[in-house]
């Protein structure tokens, strides 16, 4: 039987000289306590035969050059435990779907969109995060009509599904529901989607995926901004789902965001 992906985040004792690994998709994380300091060291992995994911109490040489990147972060006595979060990223994440939509004028539909997840660790309590990082490697993209009217976000690629059942679970990923209202006199061709993840939480379902709240976004007639807003209560997430992380930023009630374009109305990013 698979084991759940819930197994990778939580809380982990390491003891003096011990080390924990995780391997999510294709970020390879090793956490080492010493008296005073944790050494935390990553790389990425290209390796499509890797697990989805694994975690393990090892003893690697962080030094040695297995690993590219390794920080160290001194306290006057390191924690004993540490606490690992999936979390979404610092900034909008603009999804291309691999096959462009239409939305009607008048119509509603529900598209499912994946974005990538980040690793984070935090100490004390109540817990601080002190070391974060993307499990993907995404590029930076610029959304709006213009140079100067926009902002930088990450960019990605999705199916845009219709159901959910017809996305997969993932370790490293996680699945919003984004209902779109086309209010709009004209169609609504859709090629680049914007989603202000840093308003979402990450929930973990009975079904073992990761989602966050549903999302609804209103396209109103002659109006180039779409109004954004995160569902509340039991409907807004799938039975039985379990808070994982909270938001970064408190969305307010009724925001306007630039939320779609097509290439050919925007071809920037």
């Amino acid at each position: 039987m698979k084991e759940s992906i819930s197994s990778w985040w939580g809380d982990f004792t390491i003891e003096t000289g011990a080390t924990a690994e995780w391997k999510i998709g294709p970020l390879h994380m090793a956490v080492r306590r010493h008296a005073h300091e944790l050494l935390v060291a990553y790389q990425e992995v290209e390796d499509a035969d890797l697990p989805e994911w694994q975690f393990a109490y090892s003893d690697p040489d962080l030094l040695g050059g297995e690993f590219s990147h390794i920080s160290r972060f001194v306290f006057e006595s390191a924690p004993e435990r540490i606490t690992v979060l999936p979390a979404l990223a610092d900034r909008p994440v603009v999804s291309r779907p691999f096959t462009p939509l239409t939305v009607p004028s008048g119509e509603k539909a529900n598209i499912y969109v994946g974005t990538p997840l980040w690793f984070t660790l935090a100490e004390g309590e109540p817990s601080e995060v002190f070391f974060e990082i993307p499990i993907h490697r995404t590029s930076d993209t610029w959304f709006g009509p213009s140079t100067l009217d926009g902002e930088i976000c990450y960019a990605s690629r999705t199916f845009a599904r219709l159901n959910i059942e017809n996305l997969s679970p993932e370790a490293d990923w996680a699945i919003t529901c984004i209902q779109i209202h086309n209010n709009s006199a004209a169609p609504l061709p859709i090629e680049r989607l914007n989603l202000p993840v840093p308003y979402l939480s990450v929930f973990h379902t009975p079904e073992d995926r990761l989602c966050t709240e549903t999302v609804t976004m209103v396209q109103t007639r002659g109006e180039a901004m779409a109004e954004f807003t995160v569902e509340q209560g039991p409907a807004s997430t799938p039975s039985g789902a379990t808070l994982i992380a909270g938001p970064r930023q408190v969305a307010q009630k009724g925001m306007l965001i630039s939320a779609f374009s097509s290439l050919m109305e925007n071809g920037i990013g």
